[in-house]
């Protein structure tokens, strides 16, 4: 179970499902929207994410930095 403990940080982008997301994606080394690798980025907001139902961990979402096109087809246009 993945529950998001804030709102996203960037006004009309979702954090999306933690569960949907690889490992480097969860590490932000990658997009938490688009899946590419981060060169410059921004903070999206952080989730409570919860392994096997025991551990649970805060992990912080990063983004492209200007906003990707998986940033833009949720309204937050490029920043």
């Amino acid at each position: 179970m993945t529950t998001c403990p804030q709102p996203s940080l960037l006004p009309g982008i979702s954090l999306p499902d933690p569960e949907t997301l690889t490992g480097h994606q969860l590490r932000g080394w990658n997009c938490a929207l688009c899946g590419q690798r981060l060169y410059a980025d921004q903070l999206l907001g952080t989730v409570e994410w919860t392994c096997g139902g025991v551990t649970k961990e805060d992990i912080e979402l990063y983004v492209c930095r200007p906003l990707c096109a998986g940033a833009a087809q949720q309204g937050g246009g490029r920043g």
